[in-house]
């Protein structure tokens, strides 16, 4: 495997080289709709040589010459015409060896995974791929939980990691180690992890390869895509980024470990996720930026390493895993249409993460944390406490949208809620079991205006668990009190 890692940097760097002085380099080439036979009419006509028809996006890669190329991009039949550029792995800060699981495993244990575990939710059915320079498959840590995946590197169907670091390996180990009492944990460890190898052994891998894993990803029904590659904005990058978020697909991706946030994070469509230590605070290596999303463990986490054994790494790739595995977590738990578009999709998956992190920095979103630390027992509204003697809270209207609602988890018995008023225009209750919105228990209860208003009425979770979401109606600052007990 060592010799190999050589060959493939050694190859990689002699195809820079040969593109760089030949007649002929990579590009792609895209068009404002979908291409058909004018287009590769168009592309013969400028000497042009078709590599790869992209299925997701209107583009195609292609090889020619740098004057055909600036010939091309004057016609307006074409939207486009870019290098096919090289990317690379978001490089680890620091690298040790070494070989309990919770313990060993500290990031796992910060956001909160082992609720999870505990109440059996660990991600199994849910299919998480990882776009890297491939997994060592044969490690005892993820032989179980590995189910496949497509090199692009080599064009082949052996997505092995080749890497100096193991780097796709140790991201993912983050997400999905085994729970068998021994080295580490993921943080999904039932999750089904497919390995998609668009890096070589170097750590280098081109846009066209990054293309190609996205697509995939997309043919073969992938939930969620690890992403630790950084480069810089591609039109065509944005498009595949785009079309597999639109798909369904939730798109986590490193940040960068630098001043700037690194692409393909920086898009709308993907969460940019940074790193923090066992203090909370920003990882020495964290960039800064409103595309920041959300904060994970990214300082000194130990994980999988080739041939069976472990390291320690540190920086946003290790960071982004976690965001994963949770997102894993809370899609094989079930969410529901939180923003109310009548899906239940990635969208919600990526609003309940955000609802529920913990607000680290300024309050409210800011552009060292994002939202804040990801929380899987928030996220999945799981509790160690074993009975329920009662709850309440006090419901505020605030200025930031994404802030306005409490969610609670009622299961197993009957339960009175009463809202009592303090200035609130009204109170809405929306209220979701397992087959989704329960209209005939939602309700809007109103208000006058008067302090000490209240309302008071029933919830029966003895036969099937309900999630009761409360908005607050009002200016902000306004608020309400809320009480159930049993």
């Amino acid at each position: 495997m060592r010799v190999c890692l050589f060959i493939t940097s050694f190859l990689f760097s002699l195809f820079l080289s040969v593109q760089a002085q030949g007649s002929e380099r990579s590009f792609i080439i895209g068009f404002h709709g979908k291409p058909g036979a004018s287009e590769d009419a168009l592309v013969q006509d400028h000497r042009g040589r078709v590599k790869h028809k992209f299925r997701h996006i209107a583009a195609y890669s292609v090889s020619l010459s740098a004057g055909d190329a600036e010939n091309l991009r004057k016609d307006r039949r074409i939207k486009y015409v870019i290098e096919d550029t090289v990317y690379q792995l978001i490089d680890p800060v620091g690298v040790s060896a070494g070989s309990v699981e919770y313990e060993n495993s500290w990031g796992v244990e910060r956001i909160g995974s082992g609720i999870a575990h505990a109440n059996n939710i660990l991600g199994y059915g849910t299919r998480v791929a990882v776009l890297d320079t491939g997994i060592d498959y044969a490690h005892q840590e993820l032989a179980d939980t590995y189910y496949g995946g497509w090199d692009f590197v080599f064009d082949d169907n052996d997505p092995y990691d080749d890497s100096w670091n193991s780097h796709g390996t140790h991201v993912a180990g983050i997400i999905a180690a085994g729970a068998d009492g021994n080295g580490v944990v993921g943080v999904s460890p039932g999750a089904e992890l497919y390995a998609v190898k668009v890096l070589d052994g170097g750590g280098f891998g081109l846009l066209s390869w990054i293309i190609k894993g996205l697509e995939w990803a997309v043919d073969s029904g992938m939930d969620v895509v690890n992403i630790s590659i950084g480069g810089p904005h591609s039109e065509a990058l944005a498009e595949a980024c785009d079309a597999a978020y639109n798909a369904g697909i939730l798109l986590v991706a490193a940040a960068g470990n630098g001043t700037e946030i690194s692409y393909p994070a920086a898009y709308d469509s993907v969460i940019a996720v940074t790193g923090t230590d066992h203090e909370d605070l920003q990882g020495w290596f964290a960039p800064y930026g409103t595309q920041i999303e959300l904060s994970a463990p990214g300082v000194i986490i130990r994980s999988t390493s080739a041939d069976n054994n472990y390291a320690e790494l540190s920086g946003t790739s290790q960071a982004a895993p976690h965001v994963s595995g949770l997102a894993a977590l809370i899609i094989a738990a079930g969410t529901y249409d939180l923003n109310g578009d009548g899906n239940v999709d990635n969208r919600d998956v990526r609003l309940q993460m955000q609802m529920s992190a913990h607000d680290l920095g300024e309050t409210g979103r800011d552009d060292i944390y994002g939202f804040g630390l990801v929380d899987v027992a928030a996220a999945l509204e799981l509790s160690d406490e074993e009975d329920f003697s009662g709850l309440t809270f006090e419901l505020i209207k605030k200025n930031q949208h994404w802030k306005n609602f409490e969610k609670v988890t009622l299961a197993g018995m009957l339960y009175e809620v009463t809202v009592v008023n303090n200035s609130l225009r009204a109170v809405g209750v929306v209220v979701y079991d397992e087959e989704g919105k329960r209209k005939d228990l939602s309700r809007i209860i109103r208000f006058s205006g008067q302090s000490g208003q209240a309302d008071s009425f029933w919830l029966d979770a003895r036969r099937s668990d309900l999630q009761v979401v409360f908005m607050p109606v009002g200016k902000p600052g306004n608020s309400a009190v809320v009480s159930i007990t049993k």
